[in-house]
């Protein structure tokens, strides 16, 4: 009988251990599972209110989401934070935002996500306080195609920052607070096409700033404080096609500035301080096609700023400050202004109703793109007070002339005046017209559509009042002439030279 009580003691023990241990392991899983900075914590899934970062996934079952948008609250999150390790709950995450509220304390790239996320492509972080990117910060990802930090308040990118992200292809660092760009901080990148850098307080760049980035297509740079640009800051971007560098404090393009942009096809200048472009300003851009150079400051383009680029066909000019645009600087382009999807735009500038502007009309009759009809049929030029008075003279002395200027000057669109108003008045009203849009008129303007005078009314340099001197006319000026069909412009030059020699003599 003792034998048998001894058994049953020993099975009722081991049967309440079992039960103890049991329980125990219970209340382990329990506390696990309720702790927000458990391994195990689904972060798709957090149901602590306290917890410093919330994400929202398209799917919360564990290990299935690959969409997560985080916020970030309650002050921030430390680097060495056990919550990161949460990550592993979701795996397959492939596109990861941070959005930091105001008050939040995220200072730094959260590596420790990154590493653990061997599906990512596309890191978003914003309105954080990261005041700079260190070498390295996203852990050499092999994944990563595209990294966004806009409106954070970055100012200084590390050497190696971005460096050994073999996937990558897309970086956005727009809106910070960069000032300038260092060699080497974008290395061993060969598929970054697309680099984004606008509305920082860019001035330097530093030469070789680009030089790893041999497979870049799109540079943006709008919106910084560059003042001058060389050939050494773009080194390596040789497969570059757009570069927009509008909305800068450029005041000049000095030679071969952009020569090391084999490739470039379409480059944004406007909206800067442009004065002056040198002879070769545009050297070496043999494949471009659209060039922008709107709101700038230019009063002259040399004859030859035009010959390097010869694909040229869509030509921005718009709000300078040119007189007039010879023939002979767009020699090498203009055939390519007949095709048709061509533009050349010049509206906004003060250029002189003379026969320097007589090839404007032929080319509005050869060219097949409606864009450079449109453009040219409501380019105005200015007449000076002399000009204007020659031409009222000549209306009331030969009726086919004054046949010529009623139809030329009385088919405006659009236009409210009635048509039986004395050709004066008309050109009155064009001048008060300039004071609304900005021109100044200080001294009176009288603006007239380009293509509403005929091409035989354009009176040539020599005979303006603004010419201070006679000098004759070239070989190639003659051979102009004659070709622009100003026959009478000619003839005229000759006879002022005639008219000069006896008064010398």
């Amino acid at each position: 009988m003792d034998f048998r009580y001894l058994i049953l003691m020993i099975a009722f023990t081991t049967v309440e251990i079992n039960l103890t241990e049991s329980r125990q392991n219970d209340k382990r899983r329990w506390k696990s599972e309720k702790s927000p900075y458990s391994q195990f914590v689904n972060i798709c899934d957090i149901q602590d209110r306290v917890s410093k970062v919330h994400c929202y996934c398209e799917n919360i079952k564990i290990k299935t989401a690959t969409k997560a948008d985080c916020w970030v609250f309650n002050g921030g999150i430390a680097e060495d934070d056990p919550f990161w390790s949460n990550f592993y709950s979701q795996p397959k995450i492939e596109r990861l935002t941070f959005n930091v509220r105001a008050d939040g304390g995220l200072t730094y790239i959260p590596a420790k996500v990154i590493v653990r996320l061997d599906r990512l492509q596309y890191l978003n972080i914003q309105y954080a306080n990261i005041f700079s990117i260190p070498s390295f910060a996203f852990t050499n990802s092999t994944t990563l195609r595209e990294i966004a930090l806009p409106k954070n308040k970055i100012g200084k990118l590390e050497r190696m920052a971005f460096a050994h992200l073999i996937m990558l292809a897309n970086v956005s660092l727009a809106e910070n607070q960069i000032s300038e760009l260092q060699r080497d901080v974008f290395y061993v990148l060969p598929n970054l096409q697309r680099l984004h850098l606008s509305k920082n307080i860019i001035s330097v760049l530093h030469d070789g700033c680009f030089k790893h980035l041999n497979n870049l297509i799109k540079l943006d740079l709008n919106s910084n404080l560059l003042t001058v640009v060389i050939r050494e800051n773009f080194q390596g971007l040789s497969n570059l096609i757009t570069l927009d560098m509008r909305n800068n404090k450029l005041m000049m393009i000095g030679d071969l500035s952009f020569a090391e942009l084999w490739s470039l096809q379409e480059l944004y200048l406007d909206d800067n301080e442009i004065e002056f472009i040198s002879e070769r300003g545009f050297g070496g851009l043999t494949q471009l096609k659209k060039l922008s150079l709107a709101d700038n400051k230019l009063g002259v383009l040399d004859d030859g700023v035009l010959d390097d680029i010869q694909k040229l066909n869509v030509l921005n000019l718009i709000n300078n400050k040119l007189e007039t645009l010879k023939q002979e600087t767009l020699r090498s382009v203009i055939e390519n202004m007949k095709s048709n999807y061509a533009l050349i735009s010049l509206d906004g500038n003060r250029l002189i109703c003379d026969c320097r502007l007589s090839w404007l009309h032929k080319l509005r009759n050869e060219t097949r793109s409606k864009r450079v009809k449109a453009s040219l049929d409501r380019l105005s030029c200015v007449m000076d007070n002399k000009l204007k008075n020659n031409l009222v003279n000549m209306k009331t002395q030969n009726t086919d002339t004054q046949l010529k200027i009623n139809s030329g000057y009385k088919k405006e669109i659009d236009r409210s005046d009635d048509d039986e108003e004395e050709f004066e008045d008309d050109i009155y009203d064009d001048a008060m017209k300039d004071q609304d849009i900005g021109f100044d008129v200080s001294k009176k303007d009288y603006r007239r559509k380009l293509m509403e005078i005929p091409v035989d009314m354009l009176p040539c340099a020599s005979k303006l009042s603004y010419e201070a001197t006679f000098s004759p006319p070239t070989q190639d000026e003659v051979k102009y002439y004659k070709t622009s069909g100003c026959e009478k412009c000619l003839a005229s030059i000759s006879f002022m030279a005639l008219c000069t020699l006896t008064r010398i003599l």
